[in-house]
């Protein structure tokens, strides 16, 4: 089980967005990202706290578990566990041709040791558009990860993710991003959502 801290902020339009990337300059990857987060018919995994995450990127698949965030300060923190799967494998589990639960990974074999045997359906799917910056703040490198993420209602939002070691390092990149959001002329605000939690307002889901 992986420890997740991030500091989310909402960039609140396209403008902000290009203002960002501008400043970025040169990046140093960027990902198309087809994510699908899925559940049983009763919502099982909500109830208990989890979410079952499938992504396929350019080069890989992935299954993730998250468990519901608390926010510590500025940041996020949860609990996760991911598998690393191939990328054509994701593509079958999100075009309905594969079920997840048939994987023998960590993350679906720590749900079913939890939950026992069940099926799951796909919730939401969505697309998201992932561009990585390395940043040397203080004695250590972070990626700052922007983000342009598509939902199935056709809108559109715009956020940076950026992924602490722990806890601690909070304050010292929080100072670095206020004052760059400032030099650029953009808000400091907190994304207190998660994409899942967006996907499922805009599809409509309660």
């Amino acid at each position: 089980m992986n420890r997740e801290v991030e500091i989310k902020l909402n960039l609140l339009s396209f403008t902000n967005y290009l203002k960002l990337v501008g400043f970025l300059g040169q990046i140093d990857q960027e990902d198309r990202q087809l994510n699908g987060f899925f559940d049983t018919e009763d919502r099982r995994l909500s109830q208990t706290g989890w979410a079952l995450r499938v992504r396929a990127e350019s080069r890989r698949g992935l299954v993730t578990i998250k468990s519901i965030s608390t926010e510590e300060g500025d940041a996020h923190v949860r609990q996760e566990i991911e598998a690393e799967i191939d990328r054509g494998v994701a593509l079958d589990i999100l075009g309905l041709q594969k079920d997840v639960m048939d994987l023998k990974v960590i993350p679906v074999e720590y749900l079913k040791e939890k939950l026992g045997g069940f099926d799951v359906m796909v919730l939401v799917k969505f697309e998201n558009t992932r561009q990585k910056k390395s940043i040397r703040i203080g004695d250590y490198s972070y990626i700052l990860e922007v983000d342009k993420t598509e939902f199935s209602d056709s809108s559109v939002d715009y956020e940076l993710e950026v992924e602490l070691p722990s806890i601690d390092r909070q304050v010292i990149v929080v100072d670095y991003l206020r004052k760059l959001f400032d030099s650029l002329d953009i808000p400091y605000e907190l994304q207190h959502e998660s994409k899942f939690a967006r996907a499922l307002k805009r599809a409509g889901i309660g």
